[in-house]
């Protein structure tokens, strides 16, 4: 999908090519139902409610972060139980095979983006050696897992994602897509079918984005990655914080040049988004 200077600002990736994705699929969705029954039954997760329901649905997430009240990036932290259930979810081959497969189509239809989320990535993990990545095989740091049974999400915007990089969501289950559990992408102006098994990237924290509902006695689970934006700054800033870097001497001027004038930020932001007609150039 094309902004009309020929950005690539979303990217319908579908599924790998391969007789086994929907065995894939079948794999993280009942590891998906295994995960939240066992939650459930030894009341580990705290409910999300969302406007458009019919029930609640349970959410599981993990990885490398910067959030608020974090000195520093860090793992995200859980409760022994809740961590082993998320260890369950990651160390799924079936599992990490989708995270690998989300990377790839970052690196392949955005290779700049890619490789400034690999130069960030790296540096703060070369800064905190003890940092542990949720998947060995994904540039994306933090994932979450909504584990159904009829997952809607409504429009939203998710404001502390990296603004200039890419979300990474995957739909599962059983549902007819030509008929409901579109996604859509309000500022884009854009609605698209979302089958099982298909992937999509986007800016999540730019755009305003949801899907629609299941029709009932459908399923519908989900896997999305992502970036906190405050991981960029953080690495940015020298690997520091912005009170940390105001409190040094010419602290303030070397968050000036960081920052740079008014509007080059953007400029330079949009610049990590490949133009459909220079893609193959940007890949080498």
């Amino acid at each position: 999908i094309l902004d009309a200077d020929g950005r690539i600002v979303a990217v319908l990736l579908g599924c790998p090519e391969g007789d086994d994705w929907d065995d894939i699929i079948a794999e993280m969705v009942r590891v998906m139902e295994g995960v939240r029954a066992r939650g459930a039954e030894r009341g580990v997760f705290k409910r999300e409610k969302h406007r458009h329901r019919r029930r609640d649905f349970y959410v599981i997430k993990g990885g490398l972060t910067k959030g608020p009240g974090q000195k520093k990036p860090g793992n995200l932290a859980h409760v022994k139980e809740y961590r082993r259930l998320l260890e369950l979810i990651a160390s799924n081959p079936a599992i990490r095979r989708i995270a690998g497969f989300q990377s790839s189509g970052l690196a392949r239809y955005l290779p700049k983006l890619y490789q400034h989320y690999k130069a960030i990535m790296q540096s703060i993990v070369e800064h905190q050696p003890k940092l542990v990545r949720l998947f060995p095989n994904s540039i994306f740091p933090m994932a979450t897992f909504k584990l159904g049974p009829d997952i809607v999400t409504p429009e939203h915007l998710d404001m502390l994602n990296y603004a200039y990089g890419m979300c990474a969501v995957m739909s599962g289950g059983k549902f007819d897509h030509k008929r409901s559990g579109h996604i859509y992408i309000d500022h884009l102006k854009v609605v698209c079918e979302f089958p099982p098994g298909a992937s999509i990237l986007l800016l999540s924290g730019t755009c305003p984005h949801g899907n629609t509902p299941i029709a009932r006695h459908g399923t519908r689970y989900s896997m999305t990655q992502y970036a906190a934006g405050a991981l960029f700054q953080w690495a940015a800033y020298g690997q520091q914080s912005v009170k940390s870097l105001l409190a040094q001497k010419r602290g303030a001027a070397k968050k000036a040049e960081v920052d740079g004038e008014a509007g080059s930020r953007a400029e330079w932001a949009l610049g990590l988004l490949s133009k459909a007609d220079e893609l193959d150039a940007d890949r080498t």
